[in-house]
């Protein structure tokens, strides 16, 4: 390619989530100063601000959440909590001076590309103007209520879980937890010994396996702070077992498969009851949707004022949930872990490209992308968590660093001056999604279970391979899957 003039591109990144902050730190190694990350919230941390609900941990082993070049010896347990997850996050924002580029409580409500760049505008009326943008708005964001008839009817306090109000006192209270899933999972446990009465209602029993979480002594956190290098490699050994275990079974190991299955059911013949166990007894194959790791639910689920409610909800009426059987289950608090309008990621957005197409509607029949990073289409709009991510079997925090990656390669030609726009070309995007959707057979996410992995198509939206072979994926750009716009 010819080598233009060197000039640093400006980068606009929307979202300082986790992924929002690595990307600004990776500009700033590069020496790219010319960005701003435009943030909806008061803080950064994206997920690991919006929710902090009682209980709230990461179901993936510390270490293997950390950035690989930032290990953290703070750690308290092999799982992380919900608030040192955020303080993480807010540290490595600071150490590494991104914190000063975001915008905060700035809600992006359009991104148009016009005249060779992109004009992202915010709820405020500003339009900023950007050769690139990066996208990392991140893939759970948008609570999502049930569709229960007298919702709103409820007289006492009623909320979801990604927005908890910790004014509500929960002691001695009769409360109510809609859903079965890694939230209402942990909220039970943590409100067991507090509540009066907890009732979670559940309409599809999940896989639930131990997760042998064990608390870190004080002489191994001092390790990890004198020696990070030990942080680094506990990391990376977390990271292989896992990517050798539950990886490997929700892409087609039925070996590894089957393994994982009789831990669940040696993990759920804990609970005595005969009909409760039944009753929490999936009957979908293990890995179709996303496996959740507890040591302490089925403990929880036995306790005394804590029941499983499965008849079915009819309605809220003012005074509590009325099941399917007729009976009114008498509540002073409802909440809803009812999940997010997951990988929605246009939602309440509008991203047009020069020929005045929207991104919702080029993704009407479902999201596709080159590499889950770049769109056909449009040009120089890049995406951290895109389409096809491998969020089911991977640490967010590894796709995100393989991403980032990958997506410096383009902006290092742009700073260099080699090319002004990249664009994906669609016979790349089309043959790499029709090479997913090959893949997709030998899951487990298509084995006859709903999930939210799966789009309106009853297509997965992530990734049916290894690991490693993502690695391999997104190792080099291949220059020729993409349209190239010089300078000249």
């Amino acid at each position: 390619m010819t080598q233009g003039k060197t000039s640093t591109p400006t980068v606009l990144i929307l979202g300082a989530g986790m992924s929002g902050i690595l990307a600004g730190i990776k500009l700033k190694e590069e020496g790219i100063e010319t960005f701003e990350i435009l943030e909806m919230g008061d803080s950064v941390g994206g997920t690991w601000r919006d929710n902090t609900y009682p209980g709230l941990s990461c179901d993936v082993p510390a270490h293997s959440y950390d950035y690989t070049f930032e290990p953290n010896w703070r750690w308290k347990s092999t799982y992380a909590e919900g608030p040192e997850i955020h303080a993480y996050f807010k540290h490595c924002a600071d150490k590494y001076g991104v914190t000063p580029h975001v915008r905060f409580n700035t809600r992006i409500t359009s991104v148009v590309r016009e005249e060779g760049a992109w004009t992202v505008t915010s709820a405020d009326g500003m339009k900023r103007r950007a050769q690139i943008v990066i996208n990392a708005l991140g893939v759970l964001v948008h609570p999502m209520d049930p569709e229960i008839e007298g919702l709103n009817s409820f007289e006492g306090p009623r909320f979801h879980s990604a927005r908890w109000d910790h004014s509500v006192p929960l002691d001695g209270k009769r409360v109510g937890v809609v859903g079965t899933g890694s939230t209402a999972v942990q909220i039970i446990c943590a409100l067991a010994d507090q509540t009066s009465k907890l009732e979670m209602y559940q309409r599809t029993a999940q896989w639930v396996g131990p997760n042998y979480d064990t608390k870190r002594p004080e002489w191994l956190r001092a390790l990890h702070r004198a020696v990070p290098a030990v942080s680094w490699a506990a990391g990376r050994i977390q990271n292989w077992v896992l990517e050798n275990t539950f990886c490997k079974a929700v892409v087609g190991n039925k070996t590894m498969k089957n393994l994982l299955e009789k831990l669940c059911r040696r993990h759920l013949a804990q609970v005595k009851d005969p009909v409760l166990r039944e009753k929490l007894t999936p009957k979908f194959e293990l890995g179709c949707r996303r496996l959740i790791f507890s040591d302490q639910f089925y403990k929880a689920i036995q306790k005394p004022g804590v029941s499983l409610v499965t008849e079915g909800i009819e309605r809220i009426e003012p005074k509590g949930i009325r099941t399917k059987d007729g009976e009114l289950h008498e509540l002073d608090v409802i909440v809803t872990a009812t999940g997010f309008h997951a990988l929605d990621y246009t939602r309440n957005l509008i991203i047009r490209n020069e020929k005045g197409e929207s991104l919702g509607e080029v993704w009407d029949q479902g999201a596709r992308a080159l590499r889950s990073v770049a769109v056909s289409g449009f040009p120089n709009f890049f995406m951290l968590i895109g389409p096809h991510s491998p969020i089911g079997n991977f640490s967010l925090t590894g796709i995100s660093e393989i991403q980032m990656r990958y997506i410096m390669s383009f902006v290092r030609m742009i700073k260099r001056g080699e090319v002004k726009a990249v664009n994906p070309k669609l016979s790349a995007q089309d043959s790499y999604n029709d090479h997913l959707r090959e893949g997709f057979t030998k899951t487990q996410w298509v084995t006859g279970c709903s999930s939210w992995y799966l789009d309106k198509n009853g297509l997965p939206r992530m990734y049916p391979f290894t690991p490693n072979q993502y690695r391999q994926d997104m190792k080099d750009p291949d220059v020729s899957e993409f349209e190239i716009t010089t300078t000249a």
